[in-house]
Parts: C-alpha cells; structure tokens; sequence
C-alpha cells in the first residue's frame, strides 16, 4: 500500500474512532482528492477492516458500527 492511501485510511480510522462518522466529502477536502478515489478509499478501508463502518443512506456518512475496532493503533 503507497504512502498516500495509507494516510487517508488512517484518517478514515481515526475519524471513526474519534468522531463516530466520517464522509466523503472530508477525505476530498482534506486531501484535495476526487469523490471517485475517497469511495475507492473506503471501499479499501471496509475489505481491510470488514464490520467497522457502515454507510447511513440518509446521511451519506460511515459510521462507527457497534464492532469498531482501530485499524490503525
């Protein structure tokens, strides 16, 4: 995994864990990336750690599941 996708997987993590959400939108302006690659990153996020985060539909918000468990310590 490259330096960069590891960043924003730990932010992905790190928000979760600390916040209970986090959402496209913040990956793209934290980063300055496109909306295709923050899905690919969280789509990437959910094969690594399977159970952590779900997607509220209303929202359009991850969300911490009750499993979470830190990716990243």
């Amino acid at each position: 995994m490259n330096y960069a996708i590891e960043q924003r997987l730990r932010l992905i993590d790190f928000l979760l864990n600390h916040y209970g959400s986090v959402s496209r939108s913040e990956l793209t302006d934290y980063f300055g990336i496109a909306a295709a690659q923050a899905t690919r990153d969280f789509s990437q996020y959910n094969k690594l750690a399977p159970g952590n985060a779900l997607i509220n539909q209303s929202s359009k918000k991850w969300v911490r599941s009750d499993t979470f468990g830190r990716l990243f310590a």
